[in-house]
């Protein structure tokens, strides 16, 4: 009987990840130009870092504090002195959820490092190609309201940073308001408690929304570089035709900008 060949996680990563790039257009660009280069393995990074983050927990953190439990309810059980604790009082299970809920943190500051690069990104690309006045997170912001920063845009973002701001700021009370769909009825009164299973899931969910970061930022790269200088038609008099192609370009890229953007408000509702 043949072993199975182990599947390397890696491997599934940047296969993954070359299927998003792509999408972009000049992607060789990734895996011949230095700066391209630079970008891909900044992705690759970023994400593996998730990825690995989620397996040490679940798989170390995880059963550690669970044997530490274990212990010490054994160590409970068997103490002379026991029936002078009340057991009402000791909850064991809390070892557990707080582990968890300080991964959230950790897990926030990831998706807080990989945002700041992406926001670096474009402009490191394209400032190899013109020169512009500020920045694409900037332009983001005037031309289309959109704040990358804005940890609401998502249902996984929100949680994740709504999880990590209780623990830090209100000693894990789900007190912060606005709450994350789910967590509206919630008891104030007792600190957060996540499975988990429903981290891990939550670490997956997250992967899935990197390139949906990476995406957007490009894209609207693409409008800055497009729409910054206007198009004067004067300009193109020998050329009318490709005035009028260049004006139904922009008109294209415009509305594809802002349906991205829509649609991005609508998985905010």
């Amino acid at each position: 009987m043949t072993r199975r060949k182990k599947i390397n996680k890696f491997d599934t990563l940047v296969e993954r990840l070359i299927e998003e790039f792509i999408k972009i257009p000049n992607f060789d660009l990734t895996q011949t130009d230095e700066i391209g280069n630079k970008i891909f393995n900044i992705v690759t990074y970023r994400i593996a870092e998730v990825t690995s983050y989620k397996d040490l927990v679940s798989s170390h953190f995880i059963p550690a504090t669970n044997k530490a439990i274990f212990n010490a309810k054994k160590d409970f059980k068997n103490s002379r002195y026991k029936s002078f604790l009340n057991t009402n009082e000791i909850d064991f299970q809390e070892t557990l959820y707080d582990t968890i809920r300080l991964a959230y943190v950790g897990l926030f500051h990831k998706l807080e490092n990989y945002i700041n690069d992406v926001i670096k990104i474009p402009d490191l690309l394209f400032s190899e190609l013109y020169e512009t006045d500020g920045t694409v997170n900037e332009w983001a912001k005037e031309k289309f309201d959109f704040n990358i920063k804005d940890w609401r845009q998502f249902y996984i973002t929100h949680k994740i940073n709504w999880i990590s701001n209780c623990v830090k700021h209100k000693d894990g009370l789900p007190i912060k308001e606005p709450k994350p769909i789910g967590f509206q009825y919630i008891d104030e009164t007792q600190r957060i408690k996540i499975k988990p299973e429903v981290f891990k899931k939550d670490c997956e969910l997250l992967i899935q929304f990197y390139p949906i970061y990476l995406q957007s930022m490009f894209l609207f790269a693409q409008h800055k570089l497009a729409t910054e200088k206007p198009l004067i038609e004067e300009d193109w008099k020998h050329s009318p035709d490709l005035y009028e192609k260049q004006k139904e370009n922009i008109e294209k890229l415009e509305t594809a900008v802002q349906n991205f953007v829509d649609l991005l408000k609508k998985m905010r509702e």
